[in-house]
């Protein structure tokens, strides 16, 4: 009982931290990222807790701007690849996993893969890993027909979710918008099946 009370202490106050830095549209997609994260742990048997925690972290970078999330891996020794130099998209969930463990003093090693994992994919990722991943790609908010399939398909199938939010991130590659490695191997290894 004790440690639930402190988890919903710690998921409060950092809820209420994120409001005062993340601006009104970004703060309410993490809620809408966290609401879906639920419903996805729900349904594929993942740890709730760690879930929210991750959804509500996951974009905690945000409240940076290009340059600072620049400075920030500068400064804590993370090394950027050639790709992220040159796109500052993903770079965020780097800081962000960073963030979560240094400011917010998160140690679950699963909750911080999935908020390093979120933005880029990858072909090992774990439940959690996909369920953020998947939450991130298909929270109400999001427009389009790939969305709105993708949240069809994530009501009985996780990795075809997984594959259709992959599409979705090539949509934006085909119009011009780099793709990170990691991304594009990962695509390369869904199976067709999968969206058969």
């Amino acid at each position: 009982m004790k440690k639930n009370s402190t988890m919903k202490r710690q998921v409060a106050e950092i809820t209420n931290e994120l409001k005062q830095i993340l601006d009104e549209k970004r703060f309410s997609h993490t809620l809408a990222v966290c609401e879906t994260a639920i419903v996805l742990a729900e349904q594929f048997g993942a740890n709730k807790e760690k879930a929210y925690l991750a959804a509500l972290l996951h974009d905690c970078a945000r409240g940076l701007n290009s340059e600072e999330q620049i400075a920030y891996c500068n400064d804590n020794d993370i090394i950027l690849d050639e790709y992220m130099k040159t796109d500052i998209n993903p770079v965020h969930a780097l800081v962000g996993a960073d963030m979560a463990r240094k400011h917010f003093k998160i140690n679950d090693a699963e909750v911080l893969a999935a908020i390093r994992r979120h933005a880029i994919g990858d072909e090992n990722m774990t439940l959690l890993d996909k369920i953020l991943f998947v939450a991130d790609g298909i929270e109400p908010s999001r427009a389009g027909n790939d969305a709105q399939e993708a949240r069809e398909i994530a009501k009985y199938s996780l990795d075809k979710a997984v594959a259709l939010v992959m599409i979705t991130i090539k949509s934006y590659y085909l119009k011009g918008k780099p793709m990170h490695p990691n991304s594009i191997k990962m695509l390369g290894e869904i199976n067709s099946k999968e969206l058969s």
